[in-house]
Formats: structure tokens, sequence, C-alpha cells
């Protein structure tokens, strides 16, 4: 089933379809508590413009020097049009305007990271149709911005070839998918899903690929991470929900198998690592077994305890953590090198769109999540407003412990710290859609 398919309900619950909005960039509000008082974060409206609910995945928040946090995510401006913006907060302020990177007719994910140089890069679907029909974009883009607030689109990867594999994984020219991107000094790393000509279940969807592509702004080298293409009948659809971090200087990513679809719901989490050598990767191996990840999972590292990824399998509503130690060599590059799976939140229809992250100072683990209802049971368009919350799950001594950021809930929040240890997330308002960002008070 299509994501778009089991978040329908929500999206005509809130009216949240085509047509042109009356005020497509209404602004920030300086600052807005949502009109409750019961939790430690402040509440800044970060863009009140639409966005279709199936694309609520499609922003991200990086925090870059002197806790300057970065915002990037679509608008839906007309019946087929979207604008990939972006806003920076500093302290407590948005910035009034939001910059327009580009007009795009097509959103599968976005990813912004900061550079050594104090900008920030952001990565999505972009480029051209490359004589395609109904992909009007079908390139790896970053946009790089320069001091003066303009942004410049380069295109990193067109076609599948370019990170060879073997005959089906280089066939096609529909690249970047579910982009997560990371700076290592002012060099970019992009892992990106290829998925070949973009039609048909199984050479297209199901032999997905997973790949990276590195450096820029113009030159870019590129490496296959995972190929879907190779060998059996049964095609394993990698690169799915794609997240990625930089452990002492290489890139680690985690993903899950996208069947038969490009925003499909993903099944079982990957995880694989980059050698010190920047060329050799480990295999792609099942970490952890999860029937629905929704979104996908988050991965995060701290050069104390290593590696933490947190999931949630949509099948019976069950939050996890696992960790792993590997600080050096190719440690983590299989399931028994993981903890087990630790029990973060499993109480009716709950722990949604999980986002991770470590405390800079204490290095223990916090995860932002979605709790719908109480009950078990509940879709998307059918949670429950006196149980609706956006909390945080921090393990301190091996125990979880919750503090609530906004009662009316938040979809796919992107949790992470400022330098001084307090914690910042972006989500979307599930009953209005509202692009906002909670700030640790």
């Amino acid at each position: 089933m299509k994501r778009h398919a089991w978040i329908l309900g929500a999206a005509l619950a809130l009216g949240c379809g085509g047509g042109k909005p009356a005020n497509p960039d209404a602004g920030p509000k300086p600052q807005d508590d949502g009109g409750t008082t019961d939790t430690p974060f402040v509440r800044l409206t970060v863009d009140t413009g639409p966005t279709e609910l199936h694309r609520i995945s499609s922003i991200a928040m990086a925090v870059g020097p002197d806790d300057r946090i970065g915002i990037a995510y679509f608008v839906k401006v007309n019946d087929k049009d979207f604008e990939l913006r972006y806003r920076e907060v500093k302290d407590g302020q948005v910035q009034a305007n939001a910059e327009t990177i580009r007009t795009v007719q097509l959103v599968y994910g976005v990813s912004l990271a900061f550079a050594a140089n104090g900008q920030p890069a952001v990565s999505y679907l972009g480029g051209g149709s490359d004589g395609t029909v109904l992909w009007l974009q079908s390139d790896l883009a970053v946009a790089y911005r320069a001091a003066n607030g303009t942004w410049t689109e380069q295109v990193a990867v067109r076609l599948s070839n370019e990170a060879p594999a073997n005959v089906v994984s280089d066939s096609g020219k529909i690249v970047g998918l579910d982009p997560a991107l990371v700076f290592n000094g002012n060099e970019a790393l992009v892992a990106y899903r290829d998925v070949h000509n973009g039609q048909f279940p199984q050479q297209d969807w199901n032999a997905s690929d997973a790949e990276l592509a590195f450096g820029g702004p113009t030159s870019w080298q590129h490496q296959m991470v995972a190929a879907g293409g190779d060998g059996a009948d049964e095609k394993p659809a990698y690169g799915g929900h794609l997240d990625m971090v930089l452990a002492d200087g290489q890139p680690a990513l985690v993903f899950d198998q996208a069947l038969n679809a490009a925003d499909a719901p993903g099944q079982n989490v990957f995880f694989q690592r980059r050698g010190a050598d920047g060329k050799t990767w480990t295999p792609p191996r099942k970490i952890q077994s999860v029937g629905n990840t929704m979104l996908g999972a988050s991965l995060a590292y701290d050069p104390a305890v290593g590696f933490g990824i947190a999931v949630v399998d949509r099948s019976d509503n069950k939050l996890t953590y696992i960790s792993c130690d590997g600080k050096t060599g190719t440690q983590c590059a299989v399931a028994g090198d993981w903890s087990l799976p630790d029990p973060v939140y499993q109480t009716g229809s709950g722990g949604w769109y999980p986002s991770l992250a470590f405390d800079p100072k204490t290095h223990d683990p916090s995860i932002a999540f979605h709790i719908c209802s109480l009950e078990p049971g509940r879709n998307e368009g059918g949670c429950s407003p006196s149980d609706d919350a956006l909390v945080i799950s921090t393990r301190v001594e091996d125990q979880w412990r919750e503090v609530t950021v906004d009662t009316a809930g938040g979809w796919s929040p992107k949790l992470a710290f400022l330098s001084t240890g307090k914690r910042v997330v972006l989500y979307r308002v599930p009953t209005t859609g509202v692009l906002t960002l909670a700030v640790e008070r």
C-alpha cells in the first residue's frame, strides 16, 4: 500500500488538497506557545503555507554555527507546483522572509546540512526530465546557499550508471529519491535511492539501489552502496527512507525496503558503513525485522557511545531503540553487533515518525515521536484530540522518561540539540499542517 493511501483519511479530514492558498507565505509568528503552558518548550511558527499530507516527511532541519537552525520544506503554491523554501531561526527569532530554493512538481524527500564554511546546502529530487514524460524532475540535486541568501542548484547525479554495479542497476535515469546529506568539512556526501526508469515493480522499484555521491559543488564522484538489481528474481528494493550520519570521518547509513513504489512504507532496517579507505562499504545487512517502518528508521552517532537507531513498527505500534558501540573499524556490520531492541513506547496507536539524537553533553539518546491515541488500531485520520501529543523520550540510567513538546501532536518530527544542550524539534501540527519549531526553554 502506498504511503499516500494510508494518509488519505487525514488529508480529507483536514481539507488539505489542491487549489491556490490565499497567502502562500504568510510569514512566521515571532513566538507562538500554541495556547498551552504545560510544556517546557516555546513553539515558533515557521510557515503556514499548505502542503499535501502525503508529503509530511519532506521537511529537514540542521543546526549550524552559532546555533543557527536551518529549515528546508515544501509549500504547495498551486495545483501542480511546490516551492522548496529555506528559513533560519536564531536566538528565538524566525527569519522574516523565506528564501525560495526551487519550484518543483515532484516531492520525494529533502535533506539539509551545513558545510564547514557556515553555509547550508539542501538536497532533493531536481534537475530536469531528461526526456522522461512523468518525471519532470529526475536528478539528484544539491542547492548551495551563498552568504547573500541566493541559492544555486547543482546536479550531482543524472544517470543510474554513474555508480556502476550490474546491467539492471546501471539502467535508467531516475535518481535522487529520499536523499540524505552530510558534510565532511566542505565536501558534501549524499546518499540517495536510484529507481532506474521509475515505472515497473521488479526492474525499477524492487531493483532499486542505495548509492552515494560525494564532492561538489560542480565535481562529483559516485559509489554503489547496495545494489538491488543483481541476481535474484525477488529484488530487495534497497534504499528506501535513507538516513545517514558521519562517524569518524566516514558515512554510515540506514535504509529500508520500499517495495513496488516510490513512496511505499518500508520494511526492515538495513545498516551499512564505509571503511577508512573511503572506498569499501560493509555489505547490506538486515539488523532489525520490522513489518512497516512508516517513514523509516532514524540513525544517530555519538563519538562516546557509537550508533543508535530508533524505529517504529506500525504493524503493532511498537517503538524500539537499538545501539552498537561501533566507534572503530567495521563494527555493526551484522545484526549480532547490535543490542536487543529496547522498547520505548508500545501503548495504543503511537511511537510514530521517530527522530533520534544524542545529547552532546550527557550522551543520552532522546527520541521525538507522535502519539495518536491511547487506543490501538487508530489511523492518521482518526487520532484522539485528548490523546494527541508530540513527546520526547530520553533514556537516563536505562529508563525512558517522557516530556511533552506539544499537546496537539506533531507529524514527522526532526530532533536536534543546540550547543547549550537544549533540544529543538521541527514538525507539522496534525490539525493544521502548520510547520512549527519547538525550542526547549
